[in-house]
């Protein structure tokens, strides 16, 4: 029968390994908690970024059928020629010029407007495939002039406005850019003339820089919307 001092040092020599046990246990614990954090922050961001996607689509989807139920000659953007482009309350007055606070971002997107050149203010029959309430469609045909007179009145959204807001299935505020360029289709077997072409661009609220969703539409002026 072993002696009680031989007992008590064994049982004295194995203390430690319980403090030790209790160690592991905590890190191997805090490694799963670790991990089960991350993968609710991941499912979390990946939860919003489509949200933000599918709400974008819509607003995007929103501001083009506008166009599809109007008739072509009231297709086109308000480009005032006197102080056109400047900010009005938060917002510019047509299509931005270099004072507006939009005129970098708006800008950017090249591809909206056919790559050429950006609208000018004070000289605008250098860019004429931009369509504005002064176009009239000669030399394009058979683009027809603009006429405001036939929008529908009581629009929540302004088809001639380049920038607004729009309110989003979410209910909260999207700016939009929309961009109207004449543009002539090429391929085999087209031999019609100019077309309008509508692009629209949905900024994200968090990040106003970003784009995230962005719409086109072809507007032949020889069909009925």
């Amino acid at each position: 029968m072993p002696h009680s001092s031989d007992v008590r040092a064994r049982v004295a020599s194995e203390e430690g390994f319980g403090l030790i046990e209790l160690l592991i246990a905590m890190v191997v614990l805090n490694v799963g908690l670790f991990a089960l954090m991350s993968s609710f922050l991941s499912a979390g961001v990946s939860a919003r970024r489509a949200a933000t996607v599918s709400n974008s689509s819509v607003v995007a989807d929103k501001v083009m059928e506008v166009y599809r139920g109007l008739e072509n000659k009231a297709i086109y953007l308000n480009a005032p020629a006197s102080s056109g482009g400047s900010d009005v309350l938060g917002w510019p007055n047509g299509i931005p010029n270099s004072t507006s606070s939009y005129s970098a971002a708006y800008q950017r997107d090249s591809v909206a407007y056919g790559g050429g050149a950006y609208y000018s203010y004070a000289n605008p029959s250098s860019t004429p495939l931009w369509v504005t309430q002064a176009t009239t469609g000669a030399g394009y045909s058979p683009i027809p002039p603009s006429d405001g007179s036939v929008l529908p009145s009581g629009l929540a959204i302004d088809p001639t406005a380049a920038v607004q807001s729009v309110t989003g299935p979410d209910g909260q505020p999207w700016t939009v850019f929309t961009y109207i360029v004449l543009v002539q289709p090429s391929g085999t077997g087209w031999t019609g003339g100019y077309l309008k072409r509508v692009s629209v661009d949905v900024l994200d609220p968090r990040v106003p820089a970003k784009i995230v969703a962005h719409e086109s539409s072809l507007f032949d002026p020889t069909l009925a919307p």
